[in-house]
Parts: C-alpha cells; sequence; structure tokens
C-alpha cells in the first residue's frame, strides 16, 4: 500500500493519544504532569513509524540545524504574529491591562497555597514576586524555557509538519484528476493546499483530547462552546500554514520547533499583565491574528515555495 506509512503513523499516534489521556485521567490532578508527555506524541509516532514502515527512513527528515539567521528571521516573526493577537484582544475588549502584574500573582499565590505552599517563601533570598515576574516575563521573550519548549516543540514539529503533512501531500497529489472540478489540469499547488487544510484540520483534533485533562474553570454555554470550537480551528489551520511555511523554506525541523515555541512562550509572557475578560473574543482574534499571518504568506507566494519543496527535488531537498 503505496499511503501505508501516514496509516501507520495515525494508528500509532491516536494509541499513544489515548495511553496519556487515560493515564492522566486515572492519576486525577497528577495527571497534568503526565499530560505533558501527550506533546511528544506526535515525534514518537513519527519515530516509529520511519525506523520500521518508511523505505527511506531519516533521510528526509530535515534533521539539519539550518542557517542561524532563520532563528532570528522566525523568532522575531513569531514574536511579531504574539504581539498583533495581543492589539486585537485589546481593541476587541477581550482583555484588560494589568501592568502591575498583581492578579496574576494572586491566581498563582493561590495556587501555591492549595498545595500548602507558600510563593513568596519558595524565592531566592532577596527577589520579590513582581522582581520573578519580570524576570519570567522577559526570559519569555527572549532565552527562557528554550530547551524544555524546543524538546516539546520538536514533538509537533517531527511529527505533525516533519512528518505527517509531505505524506498528507504525497496523497493529494495522488487524488485522481476529476475528483475535485478545482484540481482540473493537475495543479499540484492547488493540491498542496488541501493537504495543508486537512493538516491543520487534524492537528486541531490532536489538540482536542486535553480538554479531558485540563481543568474547566467555568460552565460554556453550548453556543459560546461551537463559536470557540470554530474560532480556534481557524486560527489552529492558519498556524499549521505558517509553521509548515517555516518548515519548507528553512528545510529544518529544529528551526520550526523554535517559530513555535516562540510564540507559545511569548503568549504566556504578554498573559502575565493581561486579565482575560472574554475568551471567545479573544479566540476570535487570535484566529483573525493567523487569518492575516496567512493571508500575507499567500501574497508572499508561499505556494510556490511549497511547490518547489515538494516537487522541485526528490526527498525534499532544495532541486
Amino acid at each position: 500500500m503505496k499511503h501505508k506509512p501516514l496509516i501507520i503513523y495515525f494508528i500509532i499516534l491516536i494509541t499513544l493519544c489515548a495511553g496519556f489521556i487515560v493515564g492522566a485521567k486515572t492519576l486525577g490532578e497528577q495527571g497534568m504532569y503526565l499530560a505533558q508527555g501527550y506533546m511528544l506524541t506526535p515525534a514518537l509516532a513519527a519515530l516509529v513509524t520511519r525506523m520500521f514502515f518508511y523505505e527511506k527512513k531519516f533521510t528526509d527528515a530535515n534533521l539539519r540545524f539550518g542557517r542561524l539567521r532563520d532563528y532570528g528571521k522566525f523568532w522575531l516573526v513569531s514574536l511579531g504574529i504574539t504581539a498583533l493577537s495581543y492589539v486585537f484582544f485589546t481593541l476587541c475588549g477581550a482583555i484588560r491591562w494589568d501592568f502591575t502584574g498583581q492578579e496574576f500573582l494572586m491566581r498563582l499565590s493561590a495556587q501555591f497555597a492549595a498545595v500548602g505552599q507558600d510563593m513568596e517563601a519558595s524565592l531566592p533570598p532577596g527577589f520579590t514576586p513582581q522582581t520573578m515576574l519580570l524576570i519570567y516575563f522577559i526570559g519569555g521573550l527572549t532565552v527562557f524555557n528554550i530547551i524544555p519548549g524546543l524538546i516539546t516543540g520538536f514533538g509537533e514539529e517531527f511529527g505533525h509538519r516533519g512528518f505527517m503533512f509531505p505524506a498528507l501531500d504525497r496523497v493529494a497529489q495522488d487524488v485522481p484528476q476529476n475528483s475535485f472540478c478545482v484540481l482540473r489540469g493537475q495543479d499540484k499547488s492547488c493540491r498542496t493546499w488541501i493537504a495543508l487544510m486537512i493538516g491543520g484540520l487534524i492537528w486541531y483534533a490532536w489538540h482536542l483530547p486535553l480538554a479531558l485533562v485540563i481543568p474547566q474553570t467555568a460552565d460554556i454555554p453550548l453556543g459560546e462552546l461551537i463559536l470557540n470550537f470554530i474560532a480556534l480551528g481557524i486560527g489552529s489551520l492558519c498556524a499549521f500554514i505558517y509553521l509548515a511555511y517555516v518548515y519548507v523554506t528553512t528545510r529544518s525541523v529544529w528551526i520550526t520547533s523554535l517559530a513555535h515555541i516562540v510564540m507559545n512562550n511569548s503568549a504566556s509572557a504578554f498573559s502575565y499583565f493581561a486579565v482575560v475578560q472574554n475568551q471567545l473574543l479573544a479566540n476570535i482574534g487570535l484566529a483573525l491574528t493567523m487569518i492575516i499571518a496567512a493571508f500575507i504568506l499567500y501574497r508572499k507566494n508561499a505556494l510556490g515555495v511549497f511547490a518547489e519543496y515538494f516537487h522541485g527535488g526528490t526527498d525534499g531537498s532544495p532541486p
């Protein structure tokens, strides 16, 4: 079967994900720590598939470190995406700013108290909570969590962008010509868009089981829940396009992992000084940000980059 590796990848991925979720639910509150391992399931599934069921093994895995300047470039681009999202959050009233960070510190202190600990007593001598918050804010925009972040980012990128997406593109290229009227003429670029759409939706669906182990803070009306689901789905799809673009442009899973974790870390850093007023508006603002990012890539002829990557060479290497 031509696409057997992709099928095996999905089987392994689903099995691993189910195991982590069941284990996390079984452990109760401590299961949150086990849930962190969930982020590594795509890499584990890709690793096993490449080792035993994929003819090319790791020759097209793009494990090269890439160019140094690309690390700085996509670090800044990812920071820009996060900053733009917070601009939209502010404009639509999804958040209010608390530049003292006091509300965040109060929530954090309550979390420490819930497990019988004193937050201030856990700090190094001479450090105040405000000082630590500032350090973590600056670190979230720059160097903090690079190593653990790269590990979890690699977990997703090595699997989802490094293996699943190229495999989905090969499936899309094999779609019979008459299956979609838009594909008449064997438009390979258009078929790659189909792979991007399907890959983005799968990536979004892969995140959903985490809701089973993350405590929900409030009951959400069904209508709002559906709108949240749609907004997050659109945002995830467009984020998938951005990260796939980084992957094929740099031909490095490490640079893609960095771009991914910079968005995560910087979003957390800004959240120290922002209080969510309306989660739905925040999700819509995030979706709008990623739509703009995807549209810019479209205007920059991202399809041409994908076409060169997949069809210019034989194994993902530059033609």
